[in-house]
């Protein structure tokens, strides 16, 4: 069975950049932009949102799924493709219903692609899979800085001329996968039969408990997090806060996690830093939250980003990094692929369940309601690690 060679891992780098540059374009606008501009509800735009990331769901598990089977160039061909063609047409119909229609299939062939991605990440060999997972992470990142930071401003322009360069990204992604990606064939290991002894059969229920306690905490802080990314916008408007600048706000957020990650990056050189990362990371994002319950200036967003964004560093990369090392070999890419799909789910409850609670509510009790269940999330993960720790079986 193959392995991705060292150099194609620093294209995978460039997709996934490209990927979450075109991503990032869509998102930060899509709840204003049919809120505003297509007159509906925030429930109803968290509906849409909902379909989205259910589309894309299925996508993953769907590419996840094929990927076991080899044609590796023809998934990205694939994928590519329908994401390419969805925006294009986007350019040019981007009116209720065509809108949320087409961005169902984008976010179809987004979620084909960053499973592909990942998969394929499960496939470095030369490097442990924190590093791979993080570097993976760095480069959608920096994705983000450049997506986010153009995004409002082109925005004001017109919805159609963002897609213009969404479709723009999407065909140079299109154009590296056809010529370095072309004779690429990677596929899912089938798990070996083996005896296994008592002991051996414990030590792998106590990684699978483990592993879908950090999945099913994922899917919590995704739909908190996705408060941020879909009804924050709306909430800063009450406060003369443009969506330009509520796009700089994400710009900081991809500019300050190449640092983070740059930071985790080299104390890991030196210090086993997962456990705590994990858990950490969970309190740092509920601490955000935990701000904007009495934000009010762009300065106190601002700093209530800076604490989200470390905590998300330190979270959403480590998250996949642990599950990684817990999954024998034959099982990588498919946890991979659970990963995603779980971040999927998150992102897909995230804005109805927002918009709900907005409109029963307001946003202050959002807000609360998000703080303590990231506070949950960090004690539960800290409370199984602590116990289970010691029994658990690495296969880094």
């Amino acid at each position: 069975m193959r392995d991705l060679k060292d150099d194609l891992f620093k294209w995978l780098g460039g997709l996934a950049f490209l990927n979450n540059v075109g991503y990032s374009c869509v998102w930060p606008v899509t709840t204003i932009y049919m809120h505003n501009q297509l007159h509906q509800s925030l429930v109803l735009a968290g509906v849409v949102l909902l379909c989205y990331s259910s589309a894309n769901v299925i996508g993953s598990i769907a590419a996840g799924s094929r990927f076991d089977r080899g044609h590796t160039f023809g998934l990205n061909l694939f994928g590519q493709l329908i994401t390419l063609l969805a925006v294009t047409l986007l350019i040019f119909m981007h009116g209720w219903p065509s809108y949320p229609i087409l961005l169902c299939i984008f976010g179809f062939g987004n979620g084909w692609i960053l499973t592909l991605i990942n998969s394929m990440g499960t496939r470095v060999k030369k490097y442990p899979s924190v590093k791979v997972f993080n570097q993976l992470y760095l480069a959608e990142n920096i994705g983000l800085v450049v997506g986010t930071g153009l995004t409002g401003f082109i925005y004001e322009q017109g919805i159609g001329w963002l897609f213009v360069l969404i479709a723009g990204i999407y065909l140079v992604s299109l154009i590296i996968v056809g010529i370095k990606f072309a004779k690429v064939e990677l596929h899912g290991e089938c798990p070996v039969r083996q005896t296994v002894d008592a002991s051996a059969d414990l030590t792998g229920k106590r990684n699978l408990f483990v592993i879908i306690v950090l999945l099913l905490g994922l899917v919590v802080v995704w739909v908190m997090y996705e408060q941020w990314m879909s009804n924050l916008a709306v909430y800063l408007a009450r406060f003369g806060i443009s969506t330009g600048r509520y796009g700089m706000l994400w710009t900081i957020n991809g500019i300050l996690i190449i640092i983070f990650q740059l930071l985790l990056d080299w104390i890991g050189r030196y210090h086993a830093t997962l456990d705590l990362q994990v858990i950490l990371g969970a309190f740092f994002m509920a601490g955000s939250f935990m701000l904007l319950l009495f934000a009010a200036h762009y300065g106190q967003f601002v700093l209530a980003m800076v604490v989200l964004t470390l905590g998300e560093s330190l979270l959403i990369p480590g998250v996949p990094a642990y599950v990684n090392r817990l999954s024998p070999v034959a099982q990588k890419w498919s946890r991979a692929r659970d990963g995603h799909a779980f971040s999927s789910i998150g992102k897909a409850i995230g804005p109805l369940f927002g918009g709900l609670v907005i409109e029963r509510l307001g946003y202050l009790k959002l807000f609360a309601i998000c703080t303590v269940a990231d506070l949950i999330v960090g004690m539960m993960i800290g409370i199984v690690l602590l116990i289970l720790r010691r029994g658990l079986q690495t296969y880094d």
